[in-house]
């Protein structure tokens, strides 16, 4: 397995991935706003504004020649998508690219004063998976503009 960093040209392949794993998993579990919040947040014009940006930073795992996951991290420190493959699940990629957000988010902070700290809202379904990972949930779940998740942080 190799990460590295997703450029613009490799965006839609990365989106799509996204949108196959989100529907798979986290889609039955929310509202149709919710749905309609989450599509328009990865919506290529969106993201590729904010890379553009500097505000959001993304990195694929890919084995060979296939994308089997990424991560996206925004604010130096902030997961804001963590998408595995479910053929991939339990594998080690979703670790392995969390092993590089950490790296990412040492040397922002490093850079500039950050936190020392990671955040992020996880899903109903990730709950656990962010758990495994070492992160700690912050509050008990919470609705925003449809959209379910636990805010969890995990320590640099």
């Amino acid at each position: 397995m190799q990460i590295c960093k997703i450029s613009l040209s490799h965006l839609t392949e990365a989106l799509t991935l996204v949108k196959e794993v989100y529907q798979e998993f986290d889609a039955p579990l929310y509202s149709e706003p919710g749905n309609q919040t989450f599509y328009h947040f990865i919506s290529y014009d969106n993201i590729s504004e904010m890379i553009s940006d500097g505000n959001i930073i993304f990195y694929g795992c890919y084995e060979e020649s296939e994308l089997v996951g990424v991560i996206a991290i925004r604010k130096i420190n902030h997961i804001s998508l963590l998408f595995v493959k479910a053929s991939h699940h339990r594998r080690g990629v979703a670790r392995k690219l969390f092993e590089v957000a950490k790296m990412f988010c040492k040397e922002e902070n490093k850079k500039k004063v950050g936190k020392p700290y990671i955040t992020v809202n996880a899903s109903p379904y990730a709950v656990e998976v962010y758990k495994k990972l070492g992160f700690s949930p912050l509050s008990e779940e919470q609705i925003k503009d449809g959209i379910r998740f636990t805010p969890m942080s995990y320590p640099l």
